[in-house]
């Protein structure tokens, strides 16, 4: 199964990550610029970052099982499929012009796809029929995330999503139908979000501008 790759995928790159230290030299050296973005704690920030990277990464086959059992149970199972395998295909398969190392700093990249995939389809759903589809919220961490990836390419990445999302969501024939599902009520609160993040809500947060 496609889960299990994935998890196994993950597994292998956090092995590597300990016996490397490859990503938390990037985030050691890059410390001083994400304390501008990012509000960090005093004492081990880097330590910090690397919890949440795991905590984002490991996060996403937990999300495309949830997304899985609620389509299923709520009846937009089809509807929703394309974008399961898109996310999938994004750690299995990943695009052209990322690195295939299978290293933690690879997967960040690839986690952040399938986080940003998901949460276009939500806004999608909640401009057009003012409730999201997902029980899903990953917004404030989908943000860090792309502080830590570089502006520069976290918007090559952020455009490959839109562009992914708005073809899957410009099936005319599947939209017309998903008019009428349930999806999630706006007062529910979300199954997943970023607060579930162990190094999120109380150790990194985003700087608000001044």
């Amino acid at each position: 199964m496609a889960s299990t790759g994935i998890r196994e995928t993950i597994s292998a790159a956090l092995r590597s990550e300990r016996e490397s230290g490859q990503l938390r030299q990037c985030m050691v050296e890059r410390l001083p610029q994400l304390r501008q973005s990012l509000v960090l704690p005093e004492e081990d920030p880097v330590d910090a970052l690397m919890a949440f990277i795991s905590d984002y990464v490991e996060s996403v086959p937990g999300c495309l099982a949830l997304v899985t059992s609620v389509s299923k149970r709520l009846g937009f199972h089809d509807y929703a499929a394309p974008f399961l395998h898109m996310a999938e295909d994004y750690f299995l398969q990943p695009p052209e012009g990322l690195p295939k190392d299978g290293g933690l700093e690879a997967l960040l990249d690839e986690a952040f796809l399938a986080h940003r995939l998901l949460e276009e389809v939500n806004d999608h759903h909640i401009r057009h029929l003012h409730r999201p589809l997902l029980p899903l919220d990953m917004t404030e961490a989908n943000i860090i995330v792309h502080h830590l990836l570089g502006d520069s390419f976290a918007t090559r990445l952020e455009h490959l999503v839109q562009f992914t999302a708005g073809q899957l969501l410009e099936r005319e024939h599947v939209w017309d139908q998903v008019r009428s599902l349930p999806g999630t009520e706006r007062s529910m609160k979300p199954l997943v979000s970023s607060n579930n993040l162990a190094g999120s809500p109380q150790q990194i947060r985003l700087r608000l501008a001044s």
